[in-house]
């Protein structure tokens, strides 16, 4: 289990800490920490902190400060991952499990054969939170608010769409993949929901040119779709960088 916790900037004050409610309680109750136990801290901006605990109950985690370290943002390429709505579970996991590899940002998306109208922003918010702890990432990513795919859209982005009626894979389009990473480096992805996309968006990801991909001979869950999309962009482009 990863020893990474999260810390509020304007709770730090001349090299000591206070964790709120939130936090202490993850550290007290779950991690098991003790006092002088060690702990690394992230403001999920490119700040660590590592520092030492000197009190701690399920409420209140103090310590101290020992060293502060900026990390930079090397990464090639920014992911934008459409999140469509489906059903809460499935919802948590493709968040979670996405965040873990590396997204950047994400946007729930509301479908014309979504099964669900809205989200709870705040719970999104928290999966986001734990899935960085988790894969200690010092940059959390950015969560917008629901939207429509057509807002979604980024003329400027490479917008690649996994869509079943496609017959190439994402590795028979790498090369207009990096073609387009060469002009912005920003990617947009995208999964329709469990009904799959509606003849109306079917007809806006035809009219703006997405780069359309399949996943192979058998039809995903959303959750998986994404999980896989993510994965074999961030293997193909790591590996080709």
């Amino acid at each position: 289990m990863s020893n990474f916790s999260f810390i509020d900037k304007k709770n730090i004050k001349n090299s000591n800490f206070l964790l709120d409610e939130s936090e202490s309680h993850h550290v007290a109750s779950v991690l098991r920490l003790k006092e002088n136990s060690y702990l690394t801290l992230t403001d999920g901006k490119g700040s660590v902190y590592y520092a030492i605990i000197n009190e701690i109950n399920k409420k209140n985690v103090k310590g101290k400060i020992l060293k502060k370290e900026n990390l930079l943002f090397d990464q090639s390429y920014y992911v934008h991952l459409a999140i469509p709505l489906i059903k809460n579970s499935r919802f948590k996991i493709a968040c979670e499990k996405s965040v873990e590899l590396g997204i950047n940002e994400l946007t729930p998306i509301k479908f014309d054969k979504s099964v669900k109208s809205s989200i709870n922003h705040n719970k999104i918010l928290h999966s986001i939170r734990s899935a960085c702890k988790q894969s200690m990432r010092a940059y959390f990513p950015k969560l917008n608010k629901l939207t429509s795919f057509q807002e979604w859209y980024d003329s400027d982005a490479v917008n690649i769409v996994c869509i079943i009626e496609s017959k190439a894979t994402i590795l028979d389009k790498l090369d207009v993949i990096k073609d387009g990473l060469s002009k912005n480096n920003k990617i947009n992805l995208i999964v329709g929901p469990e009904g799959d996309f509606s003849r109306k968006e079917k007809k806006f990801i035809n009219e703006k040119n997405f780069i359309k991909v399949n996943l192979g001979g058998t039809i995903l869950r959303s959750e998986t779709a994404i999980l896989s999309l993510v994965s074999i962009i961030n293997e193909l482009l790591i590996n080709n960088d």
